[in-house]
């Protein structure tokens, strides 16, 4: 099963990807179902397995991103989390719910629906 994940990890790693892709709320949700899929425990297929490493490395990125600039837009702090912080694992949770709920918002910016879906959740007073 490890040689499978890394020859899967390794070939999504060279693939090519367009210079203006652009990620939705729509590649997000679908990309990150697979990851509440193996945190729930449920058995994955290789692609699935790929899509919840990808969603685990986003949802990192963003967080880390986020934490750094303080989850600040415009130098206006958008995401206020209580003092224990914010896991990947609730914030997959929080994005993907909002994602659900919120079909609409889909075909936008992923970025942005991860950001407006954590607002939400987190409000500053």
């Amino acid at each position: 099963m490890r040689i499978l994940s890394a020859i899967s990890l390794a070939t999504a790693l060279t693939l090519p990807l367009p210079a203006l892709a652009a990620l939705t709320g729509n590649d997000l949700l679908a990309r990150c179902t697979a990851s509440e899929k193996s945190m729930n425990g449920e058995k994955l297929t290789a692609e699935e397995m790929l899509d919840s490493m990808w969603c685990v490395g986003y949802l990192s990125g963003l967080l880390d991103g986020f934490g750094v600039g303080d989850f600040k837009v415009d130098n206006v702090k958008m995401v206020c989390p209580t003092e224990e912080g914010l896991s990947r694992s609730q914030a997959l949770g929080i994005i993907n719910r909002y994602l659900r709920d919120h079909p609409e918002e889909r075909p936008k910016s992923g970025r942005r629906d991860a950001l407006v879906a954590l607002s939400k959740a987190f409000p500053c007073k």
